[in-house]
C-alpha cells in the first residue's frame, strides 16, 4: 500500500482516526496525507469586494488550516511516541463547500489506496451509516475507507471478520487480504445460515476456495441464524470474540443493504465499538 489518506476537521474523533492511520503507516510504510477541507462561511466570503480579495481570503484561510493539520500531526506522533518522517507526510487544505467530493478528488490525486475517517461515537451506527459525512464517503467512494469509532483504543489488528452472504467471495477475498497480509492477521469468514442454500452450494465453494487459496489464514465460521436482526447477531459475535476489524463491501441489493433496512429502529442507536473496513463493489 502507497498512499493513506485521513480527513480531518479537528475534531476529537478526527485524531483518533488519525493516530490510528499513523498507526498503521507504521506498519505499513506508506505515505500519509492529511486533508482538511476548507468550509468558508457566505457571511465571511460576502466582505471581499472582488473576486481577488476572495481568494486572498480562502488562501489565508487554507495557509491556517495547513498550520493547524502540522499541529494536531506533530501532537498525534509525539503521543503515541513515533518518530515523525516529515518526507512521508503530505498536509493539505483547500477550500471547497462539498467535503465528500473534494476529499475523493484529493484521495486519487495522491493515489490513494485507503481513506481513514472517524465516526461520532454517541450516535454510533445510526451515525454512521444515515446521514454522517462517513457514510456519503462509503457510500460513493471507490477507495476502501475504515472507519473508526471515536471512542476505539488501538489494538494490533489480528483478525479481520468478513461478514458475507458466500457470493462473491472469490473476488471480495482477495480484497481483504491485500490488507490482512500486511498485519499477519487472519480473516474469519463469517456467515449467518438462514436455511436458504438447501444444497449447501456456497458453503461448499467457500470451503474449497479457501482450502486452495494461498494465503493460509482463512477461516469461515458458520453460524445458525436466528430471528434477532442480523445486526445484533454480528455485534454479539464480534463482542464475544473480541475481534478487531469488520469488514463489509457496498452494492445494490447486498447482504449489508437488507442488514441495514432491516436495522433501522433500536439496534441501529448503539454504537459500534469496531472499526470497520468498507469496500465498494
Amino acid at each position: 500500500m502507497k498512499t493513506i489518506l485521513v480527513p480531518s476537521d479537528f475534531s476529537k474523533n478526527a485524531t483518533t482516526a488519525l493516530k490510528f492511520a499513523i498507526r498503521i503507516n507504521q506498519i505499513m510504510k506508506s505515505k500519509l496525507v492529511v486533508f482538511h477541507c476548507v468550509h468558508e462561511t457566505p457571511y465571511k466570503l460576502s466582505n471581499a469586494k472582488t473576486e481577488e480579495e476572495m481568494d486572498s481570503f480562502i488562501k489565508k484561510d487554507e495557509k491556517e488550516c495547513v498550520l493547524k493539520l502540522k499541529k494536531q500531526v506533530d501532537n498525534a506522533y509525539s503521543d503515541l511516541g513515533f518518530l515523525k518522517t516529515s518526507g512521508n507526510i503530505n498536509l493539505v487544505a483547500e477550500f471547497n463547500p462539498i467535503f465528500v467530493e473534494k476529499t475523493i478528488e484529493i484521495a486519487k490525486k495522491y493515489k490513494s489506496q485507503l481513506i481513514v475517517m472517524g465516526t461520532h461515537g454517541a450516535s454510533g451506527l445510526k451515525k454512521l451509516f444515515f446521514g454522517s459525512n462517513t457514510s456519503v464517503m462509503i457510500a460513493k467512494s471507490d477507495i476502501p475507507v475504515l472507519a473508526v469509532p471515536e471512542k476505539y483504543r488501538f489494538r494490533d489488528i489480528k483478525t479481520f471478520v468478513y461478514a458475507s452472504d458466500l457470493e462473491n467471495i472469490s473476488s471480495e477475498l482477495s480484497s481483504i487480504i491485500s490488507f490482512a497480509k500486511y498485519f499477519n492477521a487472519r480473516i474469519d469468514v463469517l456467515h449467518f445460515d438462514y436455511g436458504i442454500d438447501l444444497n449447501k452450494k456456497h458453503i461448499n465453494y467457500a470451503e474449497n476456495y479457501i482450502k486452495k487459496n494461498r494465503y493460509k489464514k482463512i477461516n469461515l465460521v458458520l453460524q445458525k441464524a436466528n430471528d434477532q436482526p442480523l445486526l445484533k447477531q454480528v455485534k454479539k459475535y464480534l463482542e464475544t470474540h473480541r475481534q478487531q476489524c469488520l469488514v463489509m463491501f457496498t452494492r445494490k441489493r447486498s447482504f449489508w443493504d437488507k442488514l441495514m433496512v432491516g436495522s433501522k429502529t433500536e439496534d441501529m442507536s448503539t454504537a459500534l465499538q469496531t472499526p470497520l473496513l468498507s469496500f465498494k463493489k
